[in-house]
């Protein structure tokens, strides 16, 4: 079985470290904001220019009795970081969530990221936080920098494909969302091979660990709610968001109009002045159909 463990080194330290695990033939391979990784014994341990060296692998425990004396180990950032109690940790973990599913205009996407345990050190040292808690200047900002530096998976549906979609889900939202999840963890299950996925709940059912133990048996799926506050969840919610941002940009492009976020009371008047230019059938290319709000103004016009 996998372990992590994180320890603080002296600049001296990781020097001397170094140097020993080149005499004992380890692997040495390059890795964004760390100083050395190097892979050997059943090990992977990378040092970062932080000071932090995260040790990965069965022999952990064997290992850092030999090299580092029994060092006492410190806990990451991202294992500090607070999430529900009984969830997994950061390492070698997946998160996932979706956006867009509260907004009358617009589609929906769901994102799901993997975060591997020697690059925890890298999202930590980040501003990754739930996407709610995050202007759009950031997340703007923010999403494709993890695009780049982790593994991820990422469903877009346009407001068309999102009114297909839920009719074809039997008219239920929660189908459709378990659908997109199972297929972005599955994606990155079949890359990564972790045994671990959060998903942001959206039915107390927990239907997308349903879905797994089926065809996955040996990944241990956790639906929770507010489970953006899981660093994994945070960066797939931040993806999913600039997703969902992007698609709302086109909307605007193809329609010559602004929409509004959300679903509150700046969404009738753009309902309004959608049908003044359009018509009242192109609303299914626009909102989500099955909305009271959107079905309440159809029935009115």
């Amino acid at each position: 079985m996998s372990n992590t463990q994180v320890f603080k080194l002296s600049p001296a330290a990781a020097q001397k470290l170094r140097a020993e695990l080149n005499q004992a033939g380890y692997e040495f391979r390059s890795l964004q904001h760390a100083l050395f990784q190097a892979r050997g014994e059943g090990v992977v341990a990378s040092m970062y220019r932080s000071g932090k060296l995260v040790v990965q692998g069965g022999g952990v425990d064997a290992w850092h009795v030999r090299y580092l004396g029994g060092k006492e180990s410190v806990k990451p950032k991202g294992e500090s970081t607070p999430v529900p109690e009984g969830l997994p940790p950061v390492a070698d973990c997946f998160g996932s969530d979706e956006a867009g599913k509260g907004d009358t205009f617009g589609g929906l996407t769901v994102c799901s990221v993997a975060v591997p345990a020697d690059s925890i050190e890298l999202l930590m040292s980040s501003r990754v936080a739930d996407s709610k808690s995050l202007n759009d200047e950031l997340i703007r900002t923010l999403a494709p920098w993890i695009k780049e530096n982790f593994p991820y998976a990422l469903r877009v549906l346009d407001p068309a494909e999102y009114n297909k979609g839920w009719a074809d889900a039997d008219r239920n939202v929660n189908r459709l969302l378990t659908q997109l999840h199972f297929e972005c963890i599955k994606e990155l299950h079949a890359q990564c091979g972790f045994d671990n996925a959060v998903v942001d709940r959206f039915s107390p059912s927990a239907p997308v660990s349903s879905r797994f133990r089926a065809v996955v048996p040996e990944l241990k799926v956790f639906e929770v709610p507010r489970a953006e506050r899981h660093a994994a969840v945070a960066a797939a919610s931040i993806i999913a968001r600039d997703a969902f941002l992007s698609g709302m940009e086109e909307l605007s492009r193809q329609w010559a109009m602004d929409f509004p976020l959300g679903s509150g009371t700046p969404v009738p008047p753009a309902m309004r002045g959608f049908v003044r230019l359009h018509s009242p059938a192109d609303m299914r290319k626009v909102s989500k159909i099955h909305f009271k709000n959107v079905q309440n103004f159809l029935a009115g016009n």
